[in-house]
């Protein structure tokens, strides 16, 4: 399959943020009375009106089953009377009849808001209905060729199927209504200010790139904890688990970000075209080395600051004895000449004793030849990146205690977003203006879901015959560190403890 960026997107796109004028549109929403547009979407598009940086003439269409006002689904922000004026919601099934509802509608209001017919059309609604909505959309003809002076643009969130099959399936049935470069799959990490200075703090600085590679990094930890358990989504995660639901996406994306090779330029189509690359080089996993490549887990009833949480098979909507994954830790490696013997160690789970996202980037020691350690085994370096809850980047070394003596210590060099910015545009926020803008860098092309799923593929299938089943629970609800992680190590590597850089930032 080959890629090309429209016209509109390449005089519009600039990965840097220098100021672009969006095209007045409608940005629909299906799934508009759900929890991710509540929470999520409507905020951000908030806050983006507030900067000044929504089109000049825009209206945002709630488009949902229920039935219920427009306040009611504003009703969990503050929002300005300005917003609530640019905002509808509409009632109606996702089904041909529906989307010809949804048509008049929309060129009624282009036509009494002198809106131009560019249409953002966001599925915010459960991953089974993506096929059937996009083919209702498009046989509906809310959707312009590729070449028309308007412009259409779908936008899908994750998950983007929960195999290889189903993805290449899902592909097929959005390609026959949309181009590919209509369509946007987000993935709100690759959004996060921090996820994106990964490429500005590898090739903008002389003093990191010439060591990026195995001579000098000993291995890469990338961790996502979470602290809730499943809440409301038992029914979506007890049939996807930790492996879909944060590896396959959100990992997976923050890997490729950490190893590619310099783009040729900062175009969508050269980023896009490195991270493929690492796909492709990743090696596949050996379901029978020792120490094993993947190890998962579930928790039983604990405690989560302070208040006793119930396991997850006694979560509403879970089953008696699954063997859904709420734990999982992988050891990878990549086969190309940077980072050819480097391990790289992802580990994800619910029911943490903590919440954050961190890559950390430990250097090999030098040898011990002027400073012996004798009082203190110095810390390797590392360069640590915390993506959520705070927004930093560390760099760990090694110093000299004040007095006669070469005592060593380890000291800490930090940046803070929070010390020299107000605020920093939440993932959602970023990508939504991206999509708006025709701007696809940080949105994932279809060549990169299916080659992440076809690398885990192999292990969704060993652990689909090999049930767990009563190995389960494994981990205590509230641990930091379930022990099954330990077994992905390979001899004289542990896992770092994260939570020591919680405090680092306010």
């Amino acid at each position: 399959m080959s890629f090309s960026v429209d016209d509109k997107t390449r005089s519009s796109s600039n990965f840097f943020g220098v100021r672009r004028d969006p095209d007045n549109c409608l940005l629909i929403i299906y799934g508009g009375s759900g929890d991710l547009a509540k929470r999520k979407l409507f905020p951000s598009l908030s806050n983006l009106q507030l900067k000044k940086q929504m089109p000049k003439r825009y209206k945002i269409i709630a488009v949902g089953r229920k039935d219920v006002q427009a306040d009611e689904l504003l009703s969990m922000g503050k929002y300005s009377d300005g917003f609530r004026k640019n905002f509808l919601y509409v009632q109606t099934d996702y089904d041909p009849a529906g989307v010809a509802k949804l048509k008049a509608i929309c060129e009624q209001v282009c036509a009494e808001e002198g809106i131009e017919p560019n249409y953002l059309h966001y599925m915010a609604i459960p991953p089974k209905g993506y096929s059937d909505l996009a083919r209702a959309i498009s046989q509906g003809g809310l959707i312009h060729p590729p070449k028309n002076r308007n412009w259409s643009r779908l936008v899908v969130e994750k998950p983007y199927g929960r195999d290889l099959a189903s993805a290449i399936e899902l592909d097929e049935s959005l390609l026959a209504g949309f181009a590919e470069k209509q369509i946007y799959r987000i993935d709100h990490y690759l959004g996060k200010e921090t996820v994106q200075n990964l490429l500005v703090f590898r090739f903008a600085n002389s003093v990191f790139e010439p060591i990026w590679n195995h001579h000098y990094i000993e291995h890469v930890q990338i961790s996502g904890s979470e602290m809730l358990g499943v809440e409301e989504r038992a029914d979506y995660f007890d049939k996807s688990g930790s492996l879909r639901d944060m590896v396959q996406n959100h990992l997976m994306q923050i890997l490729c970000m950490v190893t590619m090779e310099p783009p040729v330029n900062l175009s969508a189509e050269s980023i896009r075209d490195e991270k493929v690359k690492v796909l492709r080089a990743m090696r596949p996993l050996d379901l029978a080395a020792q120490p094993p490549v993947a190890v998962r887990g579930q928790y039983g009833p604990g405690i989560v600051k302070g208040v006793a949480v119930p396991g997850y098979r006694e979560e509403k909507g879970t089953a008696p004895e699954t063997s859904t994954d709420t734990f999982v830790a992988l050891r990878l490696h990549i086969d190309n000449l940077r980072w050819a013997g480097v391990p790289f160690y992802l580990r994800s789970g619910k029911r943490m004793g903590r919440k954050g996202t961190e890559v950390v980037v430990t250097f090999k020691k030098l040898p011990h030849v002027l400073f012996n350690a004798r009082d203190h085994e110095a810390e390797p370096n590392r360069i640590v990146f915390k993506i959520q809850p705070q927004e930093a980047i560390l760099l760990e070394l090694t110093s000299k205690n004040p007095g006669q003596s070469f005592e060593l210590t380890d000291t800490s060099m930090n940046f803070c977003y929070s010390d020299l910015f107000d605020t920093t545009a939440d993932g959602y926020e970023r990508l939504l203006l991206d999509s708006v803008l025709g701007d696809p860098t940080l949105f994932v092309r279809s060549d990169e879901t299916e080659l992440s799923w076809a690398f885990l593929d192999p292990l969704l299938k060993h652990w689909a015959v090999t049930p767990a089943g009563k190995a389960f629970p494994n981990y205590a609800a509230g641990e930091d560190h379930p022990a099954v992680a330990d077994e992905v190590l390979l001899p004289g590597a542990q896992w770092l403890e994260f939570s020591k850089w919680d405090n680092v930032c306010p």
